[in-house]
């Protein structure tokens, strides 16, 4: 579950912290209720920058921290598009223990240097047994738009690309792209045929 961008927990006014708190308490317990394992997962970005990033990842530090078990065991933070790269998130998981998501169209606009192989690896790292398999944001740029507007219909030589990079990974992709099931359905035929047949 992903829930929306209001959720900051290192947000600096302390009404918007404790209502992201609370939301997600409310998406763990839906998670909970559903009696899914602890391999589902709640995915959020690390937040604002305020000025002044080390403070802010330190300030979603201490937050996490606090927070209740039953949020921590199911969290996981992802990278982001513009202030938090694959590096910064991997800072704030080895402080936190929470995994890293890896997005890969994200990293493609806000890398921190690593080809999307080794980005990739680093996050799985993050992943331990009881957190289940490694999840991947994967979309892609939607031609002639802004950039970061995700893909109306999968890109096939784009998916192909970073089904190389992620070879020999065992990887939960879920797929970001407007008209879902089509472009689910391109992406499985994808991996099922041909030299990415996983």
């Amino acid at each position: 579950m992903h829930p929306d961008q209001f959720v900051l927990l290192n947000a600096l006014d302390r009404r918007i912290v404790e209502s992201s708190v609370r939301e997600l308490e409310y998406h763990c317990r839906i998670l909970d209720l559903m009696l899914l394992p602890l391999t589902a997962k709640v995915q959020i970005h690390l937040g604002g920058v305020y000025g002044d990033k080390p403070a802010s990842q330190r300030r979603f530090v201490e937050r996490y921290r606090k927070l209740p078990r039953a949020v921590k065991r199911r969290l996981v933070i992802e990278n982001d598009d513009r202030s938090y790269t694959v590096a910064d998130c991997l800072e704030v998981s080895r402080a936190t223990t929470a995994p890293v998501l890896f997005d890969v169209f994200h990293h493609q606009m806000n890398s921190s240097g690593q080809t999307v192989r080794e980005a990739l690896a680093a996050c799985a790292h993050s992943w331990r047994n009881r957190d289940g398999v490694t999840m991947v944001d994967y979309s892609s740029q939607e031609p002639g738009q802004r950039d970061g507007r995700h893909a109306e219909h999968i890109d096939l030589a784009d998916f192909r690309r970073f089904l190389a990079a992620a070879r020999g990974l065992n990887l939960d992709i879920m797929l970001e792209i407007k008209d879902k099931e089509a472009s689910a359905l391109a992406a499985l035929a994808e991996m099922t045929s041909g030299p990415n047949r996983r």
